[in-house]
């Protein structure tokens, strides 16, 4: 046990493997960012890592979003907080109160409930309480100066009263130690019993006692570290022990690996039991002032701070360490290298130096400027034994704390030794490609390229000697040296449509001797046979990330570092020659990085120089990073409908759904990852299932709205995207939106009683209705049928006198008709009895001169007077007018219509037409006409053109039409 113990104090001694303190990253957070208090006394972390600190105004709850604040019940300062896991409870001690915090499940609400009311009113003015502590069977002991209260878990409170005043008291595998000047004591089982042993203590401050292997270290406020092995203490010294009995410890803290120490004078001290490294963190790093009042680690195995005024969170467990602290003048980084004893440090403001080794003091390094080099500092190369500085206004040899400029350079970008050249250096300025010449050990222009006149800073020789050049917008140029360096011989350029993707932004990078090119779509090596690019597939597996060109930079050891915008990661070289990448987490350190990384520098130990915003950050790649990620959860559901009301919010133990009436269905949900390691660093999207098709895009935002949700089941879904270690998460919530009461199974049920009545009302309206209509119906037809009769009616006697008209009229015309045949029968025979009794009387002449022999010309005479008196009676146009008239008669005044239509017609003509329209043949009307047929044909022809009758048109139809009154073409 002698042996464990004085190997251990060995370790402790010496100083860390990279001899020098370690300046830990870190953020502050001041009064006006959690709007309380300055003062933070004691720090403790509830479930999902939500942080409580004690402060004067109240409880502060931190969630890395947002803060809030709680006072107890006297409104007085809160000195200690302890979150008990099993019930949730938040125990806090103040001035003269004490009791704890709880979370209504009802309301949501953070409600406090005072223990210190339950003591006798005069046992109530008790002081502060500055610790609190769960004993091992479940009971809470709170400290004060004077008093013990153990808070029992069947709710009864017990009083011990202390000899002297306390000190401190400690909690140490389950039993509490407390300190006094005149004495200490052990509080295990219920009882207060001194530390035996404890003599050389007594008469000093004691503000911690923390495990240290199978011992305990007490650590005194001046007195420095002591060790108690149960019967005695010893001194402990450290390296940092001067430190500590120098700046007065206020507050001590232990998490298996690291001790830390908070001082009134000088901050934050660390020691790191595992490597001896130690940590300082004070106001010349960044501390906001340097009196640490708490001290807490937290699950990542960092540190928060209550300061006298503000809170301080510490990253021991990250990757990168600050090389100067949070106060750092100089600027912007962009290169360093180690060279003759010093760090020389390039920035944006100029060139610097700092001593190395850097010691272990706990005051950062002093950073001295280097004289001669003026603004913007682009690289920095020890060639040869000399150390060259690139700058914006020119190149620089550096000596010590001056530089010397090297004439004819503009603006120098970068150095490469010329290979096969001792003495040679390849550089670029903003004119172009020069070569510098060492001479009694100073570096001279030599000459300039004479054909190739394009700048750029990445440039590489290959191990066969020529020269690859990235251009930033025109592609990546290859070509090799004449014999005399003057001129650029073989130039290639490799663009779009010539092995490469796109023209801009490739880049270049060298590997063991070999010069690869980096684009967009992956890495290319170069095929001098087929002088073409070919892929590079084992680079494209080993980092397999596109997009955007990857620019790599090999390490003094071998491995490679790659890095591009919100990516970086570290391939390291395995015994059998191949590579395994590993990303680096602490994506918010990789936002703050040169775009191009400027020039890394690199140290013993693997430690790599990242350029960064604020300057310098170390690196180490092969770090241990933290595993355990904190997870998404629902801070609060508030719905504002009507301003608003809180419906959830987390608590330990919360249920993982919330129902909410209809009236509150306008709701907005805030979440929040708890991740202290860089502000805005979590990035969300969400989604809310059964409404949205689709989680949105990634964001910083950490609420989002929903307005008027119908009802129904919705389930909130939230992933969280880490950019500090890469890790993600996801969480879901059940959101019940309630039915209005209109839409309620009772209101349903009014709805169908009231839908059956109205049903029932309509159906005894409509029979009504229908009845009512029926009725209008038939009383409609009866007066219909009525109206119907007496127009049936109307219509038979108007009919029927229409029918006794048109059998007047037809009887009319019959009886003209008749009257008009009786006329000409009785005429006709009238005139045949003349003309018989004409003919007779005619014959007996003739016949008596034929008895009396009268002479054959009187005979004959006869005759002729016989016959001439026969065609006479046949042309007899009195015969014709009186036929005419009783035509005309029957065939509605015929003659005298068509002679108003065709006055040109003779009375032949009119004849012919008035036989043509009785039908007649032309025998017929050649007989009536004692005419021939063939004269009959002559007139018609006749005829048909004084009427205008086409030959393709029969005569006898058309005569008919003229009669009907049809309008007829003759044609």
């Amino acid at each position: 046990m002698k042996f464990k113990t004085i190997f251990i104090a060995f370790l402790l001694l010496g100083l860390s493997p990279f001899g020098w303190a370690q300046i830990p990253t870190l953020r502050n957070f001041t009064p006006l960012d959690y709007e309380g208090g300055t003062q933070n006394w004691s720090i403790n972390v509830l479930d999902d890592n939500i942080m409580a600190i004690a402060n004067n105004i109240g409880l502060l709850f931190y969630d890395g979003d947002k803060w809030q604040s709680y006072p107890v019940s006297n409104y007085s300062s809160v000195r200690s907080v302890f979150y008990e896991r099993k019930t949730h409870r938040i125990f806090v001690g103040a001035s003269d109160e004490f009791g704890y915090f709880e979370v209504n499940p009802h309301t949501f609400e953070l409600e406090y409930f005072s223990l210190s009311t339950k003591l006798p009113t005069k046992n109530r003015l008790f002081g502060e309480i500055w610790k609190i502590f769960q004993l091992p069977q479940g009971d809470i002991l709170f400290q004060g100066r004077e008093y013990l209260f153990v808070y029992g878990k069947d709710g009864s409170l017990r009083t011990i009263n202390l000899k002297y005043p306390v000190q401190d008291a400690s909690l140490v595998n389950g039993k509490v130690y407390i300190s006094s000047k005149e004495a200490y004591y052990i509080f295990d089982q219920g009882k207060l019993t001194p530390l035996p042993g404890m003599e050389s203590l007594v008469g000093k401050l004691v503000h911690g006692v923390v495990p240290y292997g199978d011992k305990l270290m007490f650590v005194t406020v001046n007195d420095g570290l002591f060790l108690y092995e149960g019967q005695k203490v010893t001194p402990l010294e450290l390296d940092i022990s001067p430190l500590l009995k120098e700046n007065h410890v206020y507050c001590v803290a232990y998490n298996n690996r690291y001790l830390g120490f908070g001082t009134i004078k000088n901050g934050l001290i660390v020691k790191d039991l595992k490597s001896g490294i130690n940590y300082y963190s004070n106001s010349n790093t960044g501390l906001q002032n340097n009196t640490v009042l708490s001290i807490f680690f937290d699950d990542f195995e960092n540190i928060w701070l209550g300061l006298d005024t503000g809170i301080s969170y510490v990253m021991l467990e990250t990757p990168y360490q600050t090389l100067l602290g949070s106060n750092n003048t100089i600027g912007t980084g962009y290169a360093s290298v180690v060279y003759g004893g010093k760090m020389f440090l390039g920035t944006n403001q100029g060139l610097f130096s700092i001593p190395y080794p850097l010691q272990n003091t706990i005051v950062p390094p002093k950073v001295e400027t280097i004289h001669g080099v003026l603004g913007q500092i682009w690289c920095l190369q020890e060639i040869d034994g000399v150390l060259l500085c690139g700058a914006n206004e020119g190149a620089y040899q550096v000596n010590g704390g001056q530089a010397s400029r090297i004439e004819g350079l503009g603006g120098t970008w970068n150095f490469r030794p010329l290979k096969g050249h001792p003495g040679y250096v390849l550089t670029w300025d903003y004119d172009g490609m020069a070569i510098l010449k060492k001479e009694g050990g100073h570096y001279r222009l030599l000459n300039r390229l004479s054909n190739f006149h394009e700048s750029s800073g990445a440039f590489e020789q290959d191990d066969d000697g020529s020269i690859w050049m990235s251009h930033w917008h025109k592609g990546v140029y290859h070509f090799t040296l004449s014999d005399d360096l003057k001129s650029a011989i073989n130039i290639e350029l490799f663009h779009k449509g010539n092995g490469l993707l796109v023209d801009d932004n490739n880049l270049i990078c060298k590997i063991e001797g070999k010069v690869y090119v980096s684009s967009v779509d992956g890495f290319w090596k170069y095929d001098p046979a087929k002088r073409k690019l070919e892929k590079c597939k084992w680079l494209d597996n080993c980092f397999n990330t596109f997009g955007i060109s990857l620019r790599i930079i090999e390490a003094p050891d071998g491995s490679l570092i790659a890095h591009k915008a919100d990516y970086m990661a570290v391939a390291h070289r395995h015994h059998n020659g191949t590579f395994q990448s590993q990303r680096v987490g602490f994506t918010n350190m990789v936002h703050q990085l040169q775009m191009g990384l400027g020039h890394l520098g690199f140290l013993e130990g693997q430690r790599v120089i990242l350029n960064t915003n604020d300057g310098f950050y170390l690196m180490n790649p092969k770090a241990n990073e933290p595993v355990k990620a904190g997870k998404v959860m629902i801070r609060h559901i508030y719905s504002t409908n009507k301003g608003d009301s809180l419906v959830y919010a987390w608590y330990p133990g919360a249920e993982m759904e919330v129902t909410l009436p209809h009236g509150l269905n306008s709701i907005r949900l805030e979440y929040v990852v708890p991740e202290y390691r860089g502000e805005m660093s979590v990035e969300y999207s969400c989604f809310l299932e059964n409404y949205d098709s689709n989680a949105g895009e990634m964001s910083r935002v950490t609420t989002k709205e929903y307005t008027k949700l119908a009802k129904g089941k919705y389930i909130f879904h939230v992933k969280a995207r880490n950019l500090v270690d890469g890790t993600e998460s996801e969480t879901k919530i059940l959101i019940r939106i309630l039915p209005a009461w209109y839409e309620t199974w009772w209101a349903y049920l009014f709805y169908m009683i009231l839908l059956a009545g109205g049903l029932w009302l309509l159906a005894k309206y409509m029979r009504r209705k229908t009845d009512k209509k029926l009725e209008r119906l038939k009383e409609e037809k009866e007066r219909q049928l009525r109206e119907q009769q007496v127009h049936f009616q109307l219509q038979e006697e108007k009919k029927e006198k229409e029918l006794v008209k048109l059998r007047s009229e037809q009887l009319e015309v019959e009886l003209k008709h008749k009257s008009s045949e009786l006329a000409d029968s009785a005429m006709n025979l009238v005139r045949k009895n003349d003309m018989l009794q004409a003919i007779d009387q005619n014959m007996e002449e003739l016949s008596e001169s034929v008895r009396s022999n009268s002479p054959q010309s009187k005979v004959v005479k006869k005759i002729v007077e016989i016959r001439k008196d026969i065609k006479m009676h046949m042309n007899d146009d009195g015969n014709w007018e009186k036929f005419e008239e009783n035509f005309n008669l029957v065939y509605d005044n015929f003659t005298q219509k068509l002679m108003a239509e065709y006055p040109l017609l003779k009375k032949s003509d009119l004849k012919l037409c008035v036989y043509l329209r009785m039908g007649l043949s032309s025998k017929e009307m050649a007989s009536l006409l004692n005419t021939g047929v063939r004269s009959i044909e002559t007139a018609r022809y006749r005829l048909r053109k004084k009427l205008g009758v086409g030959t393709g048109s029969n005569l006898s139809d058309f005569i008919q039409s003229l009669e009907a009154g049809e309008d007829t073409d003759p044609s």
